[in-house]
């Protein structure tokens, strides 16, 4: 039987087993994750979904049930080692655009637009917090990976999430919950300063936040900032009209600029005029059968 079509209880006992299995891979799952899966996939609109834009929709109202800012981070978030704090609300709401045929470039640069007011008579003051736009970055990311299965209901968007988030290295409920919304989504440590506190609110770049030595210390002489945990996770900033809004896969070449073939126009000779004194030509009326 397709798994699409598996009754809600299989669902319910295949995530419990999935997640009993590898509950102590921290690279391979994600409790929070599991969850908003297990939650969308018991909808009976999953089932009945035409495309997969529609399954993310569900996983995305899903997250969007659960706390913005608690302690501890509720299920909203995926906390990562070498990504940082990923927001799924952001994540799979750029992911379903992006699924579903907008070009992932323009529909970041929108969205920045649209956070940095730009356009408006008066723009309300800049809010982006770590998670903001990398989440946005990851999700576009996702969605134009998945796009060639749009129609495919076959396809396990579940476990193409799961292995999207894999290199990532999601962390376990067992650090997750030791941690404050503060350190854990904010990456702000116990003693930061004003400054430092400023800052986290004008986030304006799609590298994310440097978690390492709050979730896995061990990481931290191999991979000593962002920049360096984001090439361990296989991905790497990009910028889009000058904005570090992009996270493209290592080794992606830069998107070539459209080439406009300039096509000559034929010149056009003058048209001589008529000399003095010639008779213009008389056109004869035909009757009409």
């Amino acid at each position: 039987m397709p798994h699409h079509r598996l009754p809600a209880l299989a669902w319910i006992a295949f995530f419990i087993l999935a997640s009993t299995g590898r509950s102590q891979d921290s690279t391979t799952t994600s409790g929070s994750l599991d969850r908003i899966l297990q939650e969308a996939v018991q909808q009976p609109a999953w089932r009945s979904a035409r495309h997969q834009v529609e399954r993310l929709t569900l996983l995305r109202d899903a997250a969007l049930r659960k706390a913005a800012e608690s302690d501890p981070v509720s299920d909203r978030y995926i906390i990562t080692a070498l990504a940082g704090p990923v927001d799924l609300v952001r994540f799979l709401g750029l992911a379903r655009i992006v699924c579903s045929g907008k070009d992932r470039r323009a529909a970041l640069l929108k969205e920045w637009q649209r956070e940095n007011g730009a356009g408006r008579a008066s723009p309300k003051p800049l809010d982006l917090t770590p998670e903001d736009l990398p989440s946005n970055a990851l999700g576009a990311l996702f969605g134009e990976e998945l796009r060639p299965q749009l129609q495919n209901l076959q396809h396990d968007v579940a476990l193409a999430l799961r292995e999207f988030f894999k290199p990532l290295e999601p962390m376990p409920d067992s650090i997750v919950r030791s941690l404050t919304f503060e350190r854990a989504v904010l990456g702000l440590p116990a003693s930061a300063s004003t400054e430092e506190r400023n800052k986290v609110h004008s986030w304006t770049t799609a590298m994310p936040a440097y978690l390492i030595p709050a979730v896995a210390p061990e990481k931290a002489s191999a991979h000593p900032d962002s920049a360096s945990a984001l090439k361990a996770a296989g991905l790497d900033l990009r910028k889009h009209q000058d904005l570090p809004i992009i996270l493209e896969r290592l080794g992606t070449p830069e998107p070539q600029p459209k080439v406009t073939k300039a096509v000559p126009i034929p010149e056009r000779r003058p048209v001589p005029a008529p000399k003095p004194g010639a008779r213009k030509p008389v056109t004869q009326a035909l009757p009409v059968d």
